[in-house]
């Protein structure tokens, strides 16, 4: 034991390996290659997302920096990537901001860099516990993983992102209640607002808003449908539009507690997943002549159709990374419909057997994109 100064009270000696919570992994933080300062630095700086008694799941080394902070900036770019990479096709991992009422209800806020969500976090989590300012971890059930990581500040004139104590803020500990999403909250921030409101999100559009700021979506069961049936028990994804922190106290009070309702009616259950049978093509030695080109669908994570008639297709790269794609207009049915079909059987499939020379050349053009996306590709 050595007595803290700072804090006041008398704090036990940094552990080996400092165990930390992060969207349910257990992280251990090896303290073995820093300075003696640093790891008081680190075991303070991670106070609240600390685990005893347990064993570690994982465990990094950090070293210590010549630059002051840099170590903590590091440290926390690294403890998330573990905890991403151990849950990766386990959870729903939004980029987001979570606050907890006190009967566990999450509101996850999701935006981009700059949008405000840790300044909104060290306003909010003065009165919602504090559940992330980096990664929001969401179960196929509504259930969420907290990570109570160190707040990660931009700061003037510092190449890194400053790291703060969540208890250093005077941010609020999570509830004793069981964590489940409660509500989705787009932050769209502008010093142009004439007020602040919420607006609702249709739910393809927001399908498309979440898509880059999950990680490892592709690697999930059923990613899209899983984020739908999430959103959907929700009551759906709203936009909130504010120019400063504070105007989302109100509009948080509106949505953050289980008997709110701001007239926002929920986004419909998502329909079954369309068929996901792509056959692939035989190779041919020359390219097969129009009469004889057969159009197949080439294989995806999860396509899902929405409620506007539009098709959401989720394929994956190579390097495992999701390419979400939203279909429109006539190409869901020519997708669908699109295998083992010939030219003549997918006109017919659009047009009911009426074929003209604008539906032929329209239904050519939408296979030529469709080929160029690698959504299908043609053999005999």
């Amino acid at each position: 034991m050595r007595y803290d100064a700072e804090y006041g009270f008398a704090v036990a000696s940094a552990p080996p390996v400092l165990v930390v919570d992060a969207v349910g992994v257990r992280v251990g933080i090896d303290l073995s290659g820093l300075t003696p300062p640093d790891r008081d630095t680190v075991t303070r700086a991670w106070h609240d997302a600390r685990v005893d008694g347990t064993e570690a799941d994982v465990t990094i080394a950090p070293v210590s920096s010549d630059r002051e902070g840099q170590t903590l900036s590091d440290l926390s770019s690294a403890v998330t990537q573990a905890a991403i990479r151990a849950r990766r096709g386990e959870l729903w991992m939004l980029h987001a901001a979570g606050l907890a009422a006190d009967d566990g209800g999450v509101t996850v806020l999701v935006g981009p860099s700059g949008a405000g969500k840790t300044t909104a976090t060290r306003l909010l989590a003065r009165t919602w516990g504090y559940v992330s300012d980096e990664t929001v971890g969401i179960a196929a059930d509504g259930r969420v993983h907290a990570y109570r990581k160190p707040l990660s500040v931009i700061t003037e004139g510092q190449g890194y992102k400053v790291q703060h104590a969540p208890r250093d803020l005077g941010l609020r500990p999570l509830p004793d209640a069981p964590l489940r999403v409660r509500r989705v909250i787009l932050l769209d921030r502008s010093d142009t607002r004439e007020r602040a409101r919420l607006t609702p999100v249709p739910a393809s559009d927001a399908l498309v808003l979440l898509a880059p700021h999950s990680s490892a979506l592709a690697s999930m069961p059923r990613p899209l449908r899983t984020v739908m049936d999430v959103l959907s028990r929700t009551g759906g994804v709203m936009r909130a539009e504010y120019t400063e922190a504070e105007e989302l106290v109100a509009l948080l009070a509106k949505v953050a507690h289980r008997d709110a309702d701001v007239g926002i009616a929920a986004t419909q259950p998502s329909p079954d997943t369309a068929t996901l049978d792509p056959a692939p093509p035989a190779e041919t030695a020359s390219p097969p002549s129009v009469a004889a080109r057969r159009y197949h669908r080439s294989a995806v994570v999860d396509a899902l159709p929405l409620p506007d008639d539009r098709l959401a297709v989720l394929t994956a790269e190579a390097d495992g990374r999701g390419v979400l794609r939203v279909l429109a207009g006539a190409a869901p049915l020519l997708w669908d419909a699109a295998n083992g079909a010939t030219r003549d059987d997918l006109l017919r499939a659009v047009t009911g057997g009426e074929a003209n020379d604008e539906a032929e050349r329209c239904v050519d053009g939408i296979l030529a994109q469709l080929i160029e996306t690698g959504l299908l590709t043609v053999g005999v």
